[in-house]
């Protein structure tokens, strides 16, 4: 199961980082700590030749922090405030449309009622009829979900619900399918869970699972040089479908 990939040049030259920022001031004893938030697109890091900080203190001893295609601090905390104040806003024509309909003697209608609480999410559900469903919203959802699936030999649950459309699309220009799939799991199912295992192990922390986001908006897990040699499999490759990220290819 592989996954073919075009290899594009990148930039030489990076534009200066600071496209926005806000300060804030934090007094600690007799101290005073300035604060800056800068506002920094993450392709920056894809694009640059160096390894990019998160933060530093500057020669004026003002502490510089770069947030990630994200709200600065200010930003996001208006943002909180604004949503918070919808919420309260809609709790209390629900109660006042709750209380017109018990003074009326009416059933209380649809949107009088309290929302039901979210349902948590879950990777892989199983159903009371016994089937299972997976979904990804994270890489690490679809490594969990491709590992549990060979591990339980469920490789047609795997094909259907994560295999990438495009990988499926890439079986059939070579005249292959479902049951050429099931083979090369089956074939490989050792292999593929030794490199599954490892990557989970290290996808929260150290250095030995790297994360590329790639220019087709892919991202790819990769062994670092240090312990790929001990791999038949080294790279993961995942891309976002219309319901969620999806396995494109081991390799």
């Amino acid at each position: 199961m592989s996954r073919r990939t075009n290899t594009r040049g990148r930039p030489w030259c990076v534009p200066t980082p600071f496209v926005a920022f806000a300060a804030f001031v934090v007094a600690s004893g007799c101290e005073t700590v300035v604060t800056e938030y800068h506002r920094r697109p993450s392709f920056y890091r894809m694009a640059s030749d160096q390894e990019l900080v998160d933060e530093y203190v500057d020669a004026r001893g003002r502490r510089v922090v770069f947030i990630e295609d994200g709200p600065l601090p200010e930003e996001r905390r208006k943002l909180d405030e604004a949503a918070t104040a919808r919420e309260e806003a809609k709790r209390l024509e629900r109660a006042r449309i709750r209380s017109e309909a018990i003074r009326a003697g009416r059933p209380i209608p649809p949107e009088g009622l309290e929302p039901e609480e979210p349902k948590a999410f879950m990777a892989r559900e199983v159903l009371d009829d016994g089937s299972v469903v997976m979904r990804a919203l994270l890489p690490d959802h679809v490594l969990a979900n491709t590992m549990t699936s060979l591990r339980n030999q469920e490789y047609i649950q795997l094909w259907e619900q994560v295999v990438a459309e495009s990988t499926k699309r890439e079986y059939a220009a070579q005249g292959m399918g479902v049951e050429d799939f099931v083979r090369y799991c089956t074939k490989h199912r050792s292999e593929l869970m030794m490199t599954l295992n490892r990557m989970s192990f290290g996808y929260y922390g150290g250095s030995d699972v790297i994360l590329d986001r790639l220019p087709d908006l892919s991202v790819r897990m990769r062994f670092s040089n240090k312990i790929a040699s001990q791999f038949k499999f080294r790279e993961i490759y995942v891309v976002q479908e219309r319901d969620g990220l999806k396995l494109a290819g081991i390799n």
